[in-house]
């Protein structure tokens, strides 16, 4: 969905510059042609499989696709970023003629005086994205654009991460922790790391953080921040649930690990022995996919959250998630490529469940086996896969931005809401939990399967498995199965991360520190925190550089940038002509019906567990939109069209165009 969010989330892929070189660099110079003398000198990872060329001061690789380009560009000269980057798109193509959208804020990394990420004006029915990184030292530049079709950016952002993140001057020596030994985490370092959540939070808009440390085997702090309600003003407490979401797989792949222990599977047997129903559009790929590849973000499938975004709901049934894979052919060579299939996910979790249940619905067996295999011995006693055990107990509720910026309660009750639309596919992120529970399972990955009383749950083996990497994320990031491995500063970190409508989250395990920690929040503004909150971690364990404070500002700043770009581009109420155009229901093949309603005045668009009031927009290429305003979905798009005399909404996603058509009343 090239939503806000989207775009935010492409700014700070250039605007992240980790201290991370490979062995495959590429150096790039400016040059003062007069006296020929080398002035900067940029280093970056190149992306593999790429087309490369030089030409004369740029240095251009086209994807495989040949629809999308990153270009590096010497300026000599500039009086500001902009112009900076506006030279640099002159020399890669005269023609140019974007407008900015977003100049976002400066930030100092890799050696370089100044960073900044520019947005350029693009339409949605394009499928384009036109971006620019630009780096400054001294008088001159290195600018990298980004250039292309959207749906190849989303395939091959990993390899954009990688390029972005390593793009530092020569012979920058990175931050390197490996020689230092972890400090304890005293009382003082648990308070300050407190202090810093609640202030950031406050910055953030987030209104309540749960919060869980745990040092050797002992749990330092577990607790949190803020409230879980902004009418209630209840505080959070150690015991309040949240939606850990994505967090949910590696639960799940942990589960995996335990058939693999009591022998009733192997991570290299093929699924279809287990689930013969297992199928996916590509013939081949079904074939291929073996246990541990569901889970391993590598067989080629892209996302395809739309599908059960528009079209589940709570009395959904599991199999769904088989009918949705079925018809979901592979964009990407088997292993090739990091890309993030939900549907997947949810296939591990069944599967599982169906080997140990084979006569239970596989809805009721993934519950029952997780609860068996998983929260009972992990002693996880508050994690649960039910809203009505959640909500009917210390639950935080969730939050959202609206379009003028204010926080809203995100409306969800034990059957409605967007939440809900996860359950079918639970076993890839519906789970709730506390931070108390949370903890429990950090340090299981921690101890590597042994609990607190040292009594052994899962083999060190099985747990381990699951880190190994599959396929690069980033400059020095990978996806192994459910899990994440990064490292910073050299320091090797587990982590995972999660994201629902208001509840944003991440665990993190630092195995050589023997710490661990997990971060809960109850507002979208919550992904904002994640990334600070781990470095915040490293800071105080390794008195490590200060980044944490800098990367939530200029994250405010950022996203006050692109919210008030987004009021500035949207009408609302929309404009009343494109509202008499609109039909009063619509249907797609894939995601089922919308209607069109009027609530108290607005606009509103309901495929049925959830509604979003609408805004209108005409994008400069002069395509009308309707622009969806709901916290939880702010600045979706779908473009206002007509076929055969009927009208249509059309919703592209990032690999994928749905259309709704207008269904006429008998």
């Amino acid at each position: 969905m090239k939503s806000t969010y989207t775009r935010l989330l492409l700014l700070l892929v250039l605007c992240c510059v980790i201290n991370a070189c490979s062995k495959h660099q590429q150096t790039t110079h400016i040059e003062n042609t007069a006296a020929a003398v080398v002035n900067v000198v940029a280093q970056y990872q190149e992306p593999e499989g790429w087309i490369k060329s030089v030409q004369g001061s740029q240095t251009i690789f086209i994807a495989p696709e040949k629809d999308l380009s990153l270009v590096v560009v010497a300026v000599m000269e500039a009086t500001d970023a902009e112009g900076a980057a506006l030279k640099a798109w002159k020399t890669y193509n005269p023609e140019f003629s974007r407008e900015v959208r977003v100049n976002s804020p400066e930030v100092k990394k890799g050696g370089w005086d100044a960073i900044r990420t520019i947005e350029y004006q693009t339409s949605i029915s394009e499928e384009m994205l036109a971006y620019a990184g630009v780096y400054k030292l001294g008088e001159q530049w290195q600018v990298l654009l980004i250039d292309g079709n959207y749906a190849t950016y989303a395939k091959r952002a990993a390899a954009v991460r990688a390029m972005s993140q390593s793009f530092e001057i020569a012979g920058y020596k990175p931050e390197d922790l490996t020689k230092r030994t972890a400090q304890k985490l005293s009382p003082d370092k648990i308070a300050a790391l407190l202090s810093f959540v609640e202030e950031s939070a406050k910055a953030l808009n987030i209104p309540g953080v749960g919060v869980a440390v745990i040092e050797d085997g002992k749990v330092l702090y577990e607790g949190g921040v803020g409230i879980k309600n902004i009418a209630t003003q209840q505080p959070v407490t150690k015991d309040t649930a949240f939606m850990v979401a994505s967090n949910t797989k590696g639960m799940t792949t942990l589960l995996l690990a335990k058939l693999v222990e009591m022998g009733k599977l192997n991570w290299d047997d093929q699924v279809i022995n287990y689930y013969p129903d297992f199928k996916l559009g590509d013939e081949k790929t079904t074939q291929s996919v073996l246990i541990k590849h569901l889970v391993c973000a590598c067989t080629g499938l892209p996302r395809k959250d739309l599908d059960w975004i528009f079209n589940s709901g709570p009395n959904v049934a599991a199999s769904v998630t088989f009918t949705d894979l079925a018809n979901t052919t592979p964009t990407s060579s088997f292993g090739e490529l990091f890309q993030y299939n939900n549907q997947m996910a949810a296939a591990a979790g069944y599967v599982a469940a169906h080997i140990l249940y084979p006569e239970m619905e596989i809805g009721a067996a993934y519950d029952k086996a997780m609860q068996q295999y998983i929260f009972d011995p992990l002693q996880m006693k508050h994690t649960t896969f039910s809203f009505a055990q959640a909500l009917a107990n210390d639950a935080a509720s969730p939050h959202g931005l609206d379009l003028v910026g204010n926080t809203q309660l995100i409306p969800q009750t034990t059957t409605t809401g967007f939440n809900h639309t996860v359950t079918p596919y639970r076993p890839a992120g519906a789970a709730w939990s506390t931070p108390s529970d949370m903890i429990k399972y950090v340090q299981n990955e921690l101890s590597e399967g042994v609990a607190p009383n040292g009594k052994r749950l899962f083999s060190a083996e099985s747990v381990l498995k699951r880190r190994e990497s599959t396929v690069a994320t980033g400059a020095d990031t990978s996806y192994g199965m459910g899990l994440s491995t990064k490292k910073v500063g050299g320091i090797g970190i587990v982590e995972h991360g999660g994201s629902l409508a208001g509840y944003l989250s991440n665990f993190i395990a630092i195995p050589s520190a023997k710490v661990g920690a997990v971060i809960l929040t109850n507002s979208d503004e919550g992904y904002a925190l994640l990334k600070p909150f781990t470095r915040r971690m490293i800071e105080l364990l390794y008195d490590a550089e200060t980044q944490a404070q800098s990367q939530v500002e200029v994250t405010v700043e950022t996203n006050a940038l692109i919210a008030g770009k987004l009021r500035e581009e949207v009408t609302y109420p929309p404009d009343p002509n494109v509202v008499t155009k609109l039909a009063s229901l619509y249907s797609s093949p894939e995601l089922g019906s919308l209607k069109v309603t009027q609530i108290d005045g607005e606009v509103v668009l309901d495929p049925g567990v959830w509604k979003t009031a609408i805004a209108s927009k005409v994008s400069p290429d002069g395509s009308v939109s309707l622009v969806t305003i709901a916290p939880f979905f702010l600045g979706l798009e779908l473009v206002v069209g007509e076929s055969a005399g009927l009208s249509t909404l059309s919703l592209i996603d990032a690999q994928h165009t749905y259309t709704f058509t207008e269904v006429k009343e008998r």
